[in-house]
């Protein structure tokens, strides 16, 4: 059954929407027993983990998973595997376990598992597969159901105005126009979700990248604005008119972003992700997504034959996106194919703050460091407390080669220099030829209280690749040469300044616990006040 496109004069609806968080109309949706529609769920899932799930049995460890920090049971994707899997059982196995979740958690607000991004994620599960697991559900069942969802949508709207990332504010966008459309009674939660969304799509940049220039809040984001279309197309409602664009936009930046094995670039907190996820985004964005900027937001992008290359060639995110930022300033990451050669260590999700801060250093990113300080000051909690007060940024391309020139101020305080990084792409992709300069300001000599600090360049490794030993030839050039079946075999040669080491690293890529791999770690010594230039190359042996 679907719900006819709404009509009224803007008086009527601006009185609906302000009416949103108002008095009586804070438990919206608590009587309902059924929904007007069936939103649709566009997104993979995986039957044999359904399968998996129906044959356990076994209650969800709800509260082993809040007290570790792995919140994703709490967000009910699974459902989506269970309805995958199919069958009675794996219907009575959903219904089991919402129930059992409502009885301990859906009743009452816990603020670990009532965060505005669990909220979302949760509620818009639970509509998007409540036609499987909910529609044959006895009516005793349905009561405490509807009850606590329209309490969670209550407490996701109170949290709206307060939420400043973008990807958080989508996602929570897109969870009331579903709770909104699809509830029998809620139409004043869809006016107030609609009224947010506008000024936001109407702003969505041009680059199209969200401004925590987070990988995976890209995904987020984009994967909000399509279900958000997706709500409102299949409810009859007319999308905002500004809504087609911001996805366009979003889903060409995500392209941009993405590495030759389907995931994303690892860059300000975020992961890999699942490639089939980014692929249904992509598809879901239209034509716009098959032609990535080569550059977006501060991230450059060159690719040539099957070798990619990406630089965060841009300023941390600004105050109030900032909370996962890393300090990886002038990072980046190059791929053969689908393997990843040079990385970023990644983000660590779960509660050790050990592991998060390790993966949000300049040293974890593969960068220039000096004196082993962070180029951007970190918030211990979250966030950057003092970044670069400048960053340039000059690209130019010439029969396929690609030449980017980029610069911060991140050291400018503490050491009195800049870092200048400039590479060049060749345009067959076999060959990346990269210089590092330490200078001083313009008009100046680098400081005596700087002269004999250390500096380091790294170059993460992805974990698939083998790495061989540092050896110098007789003319003083180092190289270390790495491979896989997947890339072939490839070296990393420097200049004679240069000390060359292979040394132990970490992978957070993938979201889970950290994984062993290797980095080449390029190290010298400030010495002359005029300046230091470290050049080193990537290439493919033939």
């Amino acid at each position: 059954m679907s719900r006819q496109r709404r009509s009224g004069a803007p008086e009527a609806q601006a009185a609906r929407a302000s009416a949103g968080f108002a008095y009586p109309l804070f438990r919206v949706g608590a009587k309902a027993r059924q929904l007007l529609f069936a939103p649709p769920d566009p997104w993979p899932r995986d039957a044999e983990l359904g399968r998996r799930m129906v044959a356990s049995g076994e209650s969800l460890a709800w509260g082993a998973a809040a007290e570790t920090g792995e919140m994703g049971a709490h967000r009910f994707g699974w459902l989506g595997d269970l309805r995958a899997a199919g069958g009675d059982a794996a219907r009575a196995r959903g219904q089991s376990l919402v129930k059992d979740w409502t009885r301990r958690h859906g009743l009452k607000a816990w603020r670990p598992l009532w965060t505005p991004p669990l909220l979302a994620d949760r509620i818009v599960n639970w509509i998007a597969h409540f036609d499987f697991f909910g529609r044959p559900a006895p009516q005793s069942w349905k009561g405490p159901f509807f009850a606590s969802l329209a309490l969670q949508a209550r407490a996701l709207a109170r949290a709206v105005p307060g939420l400043s990332a973008t990807a958080e504010r989508v996602r929570a966008l897109h969870a009331l126009v579903a709770f909104g459309a699809a509830v029998p009674g809620a139409q004043a939660r869809l006016d107030r979700a609609l009224a947010l969304l506008r000024p936001l799509l109407e702003n969505w940049p041009p680059h199209g990248i969200v401004a925590e220039r987070n990988p995976s809040d890209q995904l987020a984001a984009l994967r909000g604005l399509v279900g958000i279309r997706a709500v409102l197309v299949a409810a009859h409602h007319e999308p905002p008119p500004a809504l087609e664009a911001a996805i366009a936009r979003a889903g060409r930046a995500l392209a941009a972003l993405r590495h030759g094995d389907g995931g994303l670039a690892l860059f300000h907190g975020g992961v890999e992700e699942s490639p089939r996820v980014v692929a249904a985004a992509l598809a879901l964005s239209g034509a716009a997504a098959a032609e990535p900027h080569a550059f977006s937001g501060g991230f450059e992008r060159a690719a040539a034959g099957e070798t990619l290359l990406l630089l965060d060639a841009g300023p941390p995110p600004p105050r109030g996106h900032d909370r996962s930022a890393h300090a990886g300033l002038l990072a980046f990451e190059l791929g053969a194919g689908a393997q990843r050669l040079v990385v970023n260590c990644g983000a660590y999700s779960g509660r050790d703050a050990g592991w998060r801060a390790a993966g949000r250093m300049t040293a974890a990113h593969s960068t220039l460091t000096v004196g082993d300080r962070n180029a951007a000051e970190l918030r211990p909690d979250g966030g950057i407390r003092r970044g670069p007060a400048e960053m340039t940024l000059d690209r130019q391309e010439e029969q396929g080669a690609v030449w980017i020139a980029a610069s911060h101020d991140g050291y400018l305080g503490r050491f009195g220099i800049l870092h200048r990084r400039r590479l060049f792409f060749a345009a067959d992709g076999a060959d990346l030829r990269g210089e590092d300069r330490i200078a001083p300001a313009p008009g100046r000599r680098i400081p005596k209280k700087t002269l004999g600090t250390p500096f380091a360049i790294r170059f993460h490794l992805h974990p698939g690749l083998a790495v061989g030993d540092a050896e110098r030839d007789p003319d003083g050039i180092v190289a270390v040469p790495f491979a896989s079946a997947e890339s072939g075999p490839w070296h990393l040669v420097a200049g004679s300044r240069l000390a060359a080491t292979v040394e132990e690293s970490f992978y957070l890529g993938r979201g889970g616990p950290p994984k062993r791999t290797r980095q080449i770690v390029l190290t010298g010594t400030i010495d002359d006040e005029t300046g230091i230039d470290a050049r080193w190359a990537i290439k493919k042996m033939s």
